[in-house]
C-alpha cells in the first residue's frame, strides 16, 4: 500500500482515503530507565504486564501482542523503536482506510488483512522511508521526538482504533474489529516498560488520529496511576468536526459501525449526543494539565472525501476549512472552563494529509516551534491559523 495521493476519480476513492522479527523473550533489554521498579502514587497501581523486550539500537522490531487481533483474525501486536538517550515515549497510531459500514467496508476490502509475513513493511504501508520520516526522524536536530522511544500500534482493524466487535456485511466476510481492545490489552505491556517514562505523548496520523484521541483515556489513567502527568495528545490529519461538519448521519454511522457505545461511550458522556468532537473537552476536563493539539491542512485531500463519505452530502474543501475554524473557535472557548490543561490547534495551507510522518517536520513551516511550544510547558503556545 502506498502513502496517499490525489486521485481525480471515484473508482480511487479508496486509495483517496488511505492513511497514506518476532518477540524476544525476557526483560534484558528495556529502554533508559525502565528499570521495572515500583510505579507512582497517582491511585490504584495499574496492572502490569510482560514488558516489551526489544534491542535498545534505535531499530525497529515488531512484536506480538496475544490477545490481540486484525481483521482477519490474526493476531496484531505493535512495531517498536527503543534508544539509551532518553525515557520518553511517543504512542503512535497508524492510520489506513475505514471500514464501518458494506460501502466503506467494499472500498477497503484490500485492508482487511493481518499484518503479513513483514509486519513492519505493513506497518509502514511498504514504504521503508516512514520509519524514518517526521517525528521519526532522529538525525533532525530540532525534532523534538528525536531522543524519544517509540511503540507504534498497526491500524489492522481498519476501524479508527476504536472498535471491540465482529462486523458482518455480507457478501463479505467477517471483519474483526477490535483496535480498542487490542491497545487495552497492550496498555499493561507498555506501562511495565515505561514506569518512569519523563514524557509521554499519544499521537496518530489520519484514523490514528482519531484512535490517539479514542484510546487517551485509558492510556493516560495508566501513567496517572503511576504518579506521572497526563501525557501530551497530537491529532495528526485526523480532526473530529463538530456539527453540522460532522452531522447526525457521520455521527451514527461512526457509531453503529465501530459500537462506539462499547468503547469511547463508555468514557465520553456527552459524544453520543453531540457529537464526537466533545470528546476533546472531555479529555481536558478528566486529565488535568493535558495540553492537546489538532494538526492539519485546510484543504486535506483525503479528510476531505471521507466527511463526504460520511456525511453523505454535498462536501468540499472549502467546507472543510470551515469546519476546521468553527472547531479552533470552539476549542478556544473552551480554554477557560478546562484549565490547567490547555488545547490549540496548527492548519496550514494546501491539502497535504497529515504533517508528523509523511513528511520532515521542517517542511511544514511553524510546526516544529508549536510543537517545542506545547511540549516544554510554554505559556505563550497558542493556536496557529497560516
Amino acid at each position: 500500500m502506498t502513502r496517499p495521493r490525489v486521485v481525480g476519480t471515484a473508482a480511487a476513492l479508496a486509495l483517496l482515503l488511505s492513511g497514506c522479527s518476532s518477540e524476544h523473550s525476557g526483560a534484558a533489554n528495556q529502554p533508559a530507565g525502565t528499570d521495572g521498579g515500583a510505579g507512582g502514587s497517582g491511585g490504584a497501581p495499574p496492572e502490569l504486564g510482560a514488558p516489551l523486550d526489544a534491542p535498545t539500537d534505535e531499530s525497529w522490531v515488531w512484536i506480538p501482542i496475544e490477545g490481540t487481533q486484525c481483521a482477519d483474525g490474526t493476531e496484531a501486536g505493535v512495531g517498536v523503536n527503543f534508544t539509551t538517550q532518553s525515557k520518553n515515549l511517543v504512542v503512535w497510531f497508524q492510520g489506513n482506510g475505514v471500514c464501518y459500514d458494506l460501502t466503506s467496508c467494499t472500498l477497503f476490502q484490500s485492508e482487511l488483512t493481518g499484518m503479513g509475513p513483514d509486519p513492519l513493511n505493513h506497518l509502514w504501508w511498504g514504504d521503508p522511508n516512514t520509519d524514518h520520516l517526521g517525528l521519526f526522524d532522529r538525525s533532525d536536530p530540532t525534532n523534538p521526538f528525536r531522543r524519544d522511544n517509540f511503540v507504534a500500534f498497526p491500524h489492522c482493524g481498519v476501524d479508527g482504533h476504536t472498535a471491540d466487535k465482529e462486523s458482518t456485511y455480507p457478501p463479505l466476510p467477517t471483519v474483526h474489529q477490535h483496535g480498542y481492545s487490542n491497545v487495552t490489552t497492550a496498555i499493561p505491556r507498555i506501562l511495565a516498560t515505561f514506569q518512569d517514562a519523563t514524557r509521554v505523548i499519544v499521537t496518530g496520523f489520519s484514523a490514528g488520529g482519531i484512535g490517539a484521541a479514542a484510546n487517551y483515556d485509558h492510556i493516560a489513567k495508566g501513567f496517572e496511576a503511576l504518579g506521572m502527568p497526563p501525557p501530551f495528545l497530537i491529532v495528526d490529519a485526523g480532526p473530529i468536526l463538530r456539527p453540522p461538519y460532522a452531522g447526525p448521519n457521520a455521527t451514527a454511522a461512526l457509531r453503529n459501525g465501530w459500537g462506539l457505545e462499547n468503547t469511547i461511550d463508555t468514557w465520553c458522556d456527552t459524544c453520543a449526543e453531540e457529537g464526537y468532537h466533545a470528546g476533546y473537552q472531555e479529555l481536558l476536563q478528566k486529565h488535568k494539565g493535558l495540553r492537546s493539539a489538532i494538526v492539519s491542512s485546510y484543504n486535506d485531500n483525503v479528510a476531505t472525501p471521507l466527511y463526504l463519505l460520511l456525511n453523505g452530502s454535498a462536501f468540499d474543501g472549502a467546507r472543510f476549512e470551515e469546519g476546521l475554524r468553527d472547531l479552533a473557535t470552539w476549542t478556544e472557548g473552551l480554554l477557560p472552563d478546562v484549565a490547567p490543561s490547555v488545547h490549540h490547534e496548527f492548519y496550514y495551507p494546501g491539502a497535504r494529509h497529515g504533517a508528523l510522518v509523511v513528511a520532515p517536520l521542517p517542511s511544514t513551516t511553524g510546526l516544529e516551534d508549536f510543537l517545542n511550544a506545547q511540549l516544554n510547558g510554554d505559556s505563550s503556545w497558542a493556536t496557529i491559523e497560516q
